[in-house]
């Protein structure tokens, strides 16, 4: 009998180790899969150049469309009032930064070097750009790995694509953004609001949409403190949901799809 226990023991620490393991197997795996195949040991989103490599302003008249790609550190669009559109780029080496204006498109993008496989004490790029708040042209973000935040904007359209990372949003005209894994916040949106999240949480402070709009989850919860005069429908495959917002009788929709994880809205 004893020895019974002892095997039987045995088989459960080693279910326990085995289960760990293959946790953290899983973990290292959909990391890799979300970054290209690249493992950054020690960069965390927010360890980014010091070093301005590139600064310049540009007539904000001139600009209908910007286009932001980073592979790993910050994006942040803030608010300026002079009026113009100033770019700084913080990066190891100044030809790290790709950044012209072609027509009205602005272009900035990430030209470091790529991280291969593993990498120890990676070091991100930030891109600042400073808008004035009454700019009403697109603002395109695309970080692979980091952080984006933008300041309120509410005449303009935003379009986010982020692959690991939070993203902190103002308010802003039209939304339309995408993440693989991170938390989105938002403060407000006053067209039309697209959101496909694969895995984070949703948090929305209020929303004045004059446009049929959708939230796309499939892991994380949903949380909307004003959702305003629209009309909410709700589908939530696995967890729980509170819809005390809202107007039945609205024109405007708003689509909340949630594959697993809950939706409250007021």
């Amino acid at each position: 009998m004893a020895k019974n226990k002892e095997k039987k023991t045995f088989y459960i620490v080693l279910a326990v180790i085995l289960s760990i393991v293959v946790l953290g197997l899983s973990s290292i795996l959909i990391i890799g899969i979300i970054n290209k195949g690249s493992f950054r040991f020690g960069f965390n989103g927010d360890n980014v150049s010091s070093n301005l490599a590139f600064e310049k302003e540009y007539p904000i008249e001139d600009i209908e469309r910007i286009d932001m790609k980073v592979k790993a550190g910050k994006i942040a669009v803030r608010n300026t009032e002079n009026n113009a559109a100033i770019v700084k780029f913080y990066a190891k080496e100044s030809n790290d930064a790709d950044v012209k204006l072609e027509g009205s498109l602005l272009s900035i993008v990430d030209k470091s070097d790529d991280c291969h496989f593993f990498c120890i004490n990676w070091e991100g790029v930030s891109v600042e750009l400073y808008l004035p708040s009454a700019y009403a042209g697109e603002i395109v973000a695309d970080n692979d790995f980091g952080r984006i935040s933008v300041d309120d904007f509410r005449e303009a359209t935003l379009t986010i694509d982020s692959s690991a990372g939070d993203v902190e949003l103002g308010a802003a005209k039209n939304i339309d953004a995408k993440l693989s894994m991170g938390k989105l916040s938002l403060a407000d949106c006053l067209g039309y609001l697209r959101i496909d999240s694969s895995m984070g949480d949703v948090e929305i402070s209020q929303l004045h949409l004059t446009q049929d709009s959708d939230i796309h989850l499939s892991m994380g919860n949903v949380r909307i403190d004003n959702v305003g005069d629209v009309r909410v429908k709700s589908d939530v495959s696995m967890g729980n949901q509170n819809i005390n917002g809202g107007n039945d009788m609205a024109t405007v929709i708003l689509n909340i799809d949630n594959s697993m994880g809950n939706v409250s809205v007021h």
